[in-house]
């Protein structure tokens, strides 16, 4: 699975880019962001002169609007520029349509998108919609980290108890105006994504006293009997981590989707991303706390797979559906560490 990440460390960089990933900087203490400009139409832009590569036009936005809704633009800022990614975006919805594929948003190819889309709202077009939540409220663990994160820029005052409660909806909101966006109490990816470029990932002993709970048992493969691995058992659909034989903790699993088999074998983790959003299906998809042990396939924290359980799939990748748990996880392996699929 292809991704993009909000933050990397510098050592990684160099790898992640042969696996088309992407990285965006930290940054220790950035200006407030300027108010945007609002954007407006009176038609909707495909009335008018075909956008292509590389035109700037308030026009644009619309086109990237729309691409978004169709899936086939993994964005969740839009801008007037017609760049690259737009334009490959554009090639694919031609390829899916039957058009010939010249990148050019023509007559035709607002015909194709059109009925796969809806009208933008001013919100979309001016970046300044509410999208979803980056990781829902429900999880105590992810609402700790949020809770720490905003006590770092000076907004939460109340304690680091994993609770959403009023304070925290207002530290939110409070954030949100922050930057340059409309009050809000929901955390998106837009929100998010400046929140952890401003702050440090507090560590897992600053947020809980103790190790997940681990009851669940697993019968482990030989391989795992030596070492530290992450054994994986799709049979049993479960994961566990194990040192020297001991299961040191156990939990429920979920894995492909029909058609997205994932990969059986003995592997080394070669990455770690604690940021990661894949876009390789035209969406935006949250995959906290991945680590990376066989090209682009990973263990980490799935929002669906805890709102759906094993009535969806991945598209290879290991998952769990408890953020704490992956939290703790990924800080237990260190790249190089074995993971065992079987």
């Amino acid at each position: 699975m292809i991704v993009q990440s909000f933050r990397r460390t510098a050592g990684a960089a160099a790898a992640a880019a042969a696996f088309g990933l992407a990285c965006l900087p930290a940054q220790a203490q950035a200006p407030a962001a300027p108010a945007p400009v609002p954007v407006a139409f009176a038609t909707t832009a495909a009335n008018g002169p075909d956008l292509r590569y590389p035109m700037q036009s308030p026009r644009v936005r619309e086109l990237q609007v729309r691409l978004r809704h169709a899936k086939y633009l993994a964005v969740y800022d839009v801008e007037d520029r017609f760049g690259a990614l737009t334009r490959a975006a554009v090639i694919k919805l031609q390829r899916d349509h039957g058009l010939r594929p010249t990148g050019v948003a023509d007559e035709p190819t607002w015909a194709a998108l059109l009925p796969r889309s809806r009208p933008p709202t001013a919100a979309e077009l001016n970046n300044t919609d509410v999208g979803p939540w980056f990781t829902t409220p429900a999880h105590p663990g992810y609402v700790k980290e949020l809770q720490h994160r905003l006590k770092q820029v000076g907004l939460h005052a109340g304690p680091v108890d994993g609770i959403f409660d009023a304070a925290t909806g207002q530290a939110v909101a409070a954030w949100r105006t922050r930057i340059g966006l409309p009050a809000s109490e929901v955390m998106d990816e837009r929100t998010w994504a400046q929140l952890i470029r401003r702050t440090r990932n507090p560590r897992y002993a600053e947020l809980f006293d103790a190790p997940p709970a681990s009851t669940l048992v697993q019968q482990l493969d030989p391989r795992c009997s030596t070492g530290k691995v992450v054994c994986i058992s799709k049979q049993q659909r479960m994961m566990s981590y194990v040192v020297d034989g001991q299961a040191r903790f156990t939990r429920e699993a979920r894995f492909a989707m029909p058609g997205w088999e994932s990969p059986e074998g003995e592997f080394r983790i070669w990455h770690k991303d604690s940021d990661t959003v894949s876009k390789i299906f035209g969406e935006r998809t949250p995959m906290p706390y991945a680590f990376f042990y066989q090209g682009n396939v990973a263990v980490h924290f799935s929002q669906d797979f805890a709102d759906k359980g094993y009535g969806g799939g991945s598209h290879g990748c290991s998952q769990l559906r408890d953020y704490q748990v992956a939290k703790w996880l990924y800080g237990q392996v260190k790249v190089g560490d074995r993971v065992v699929v079987y």
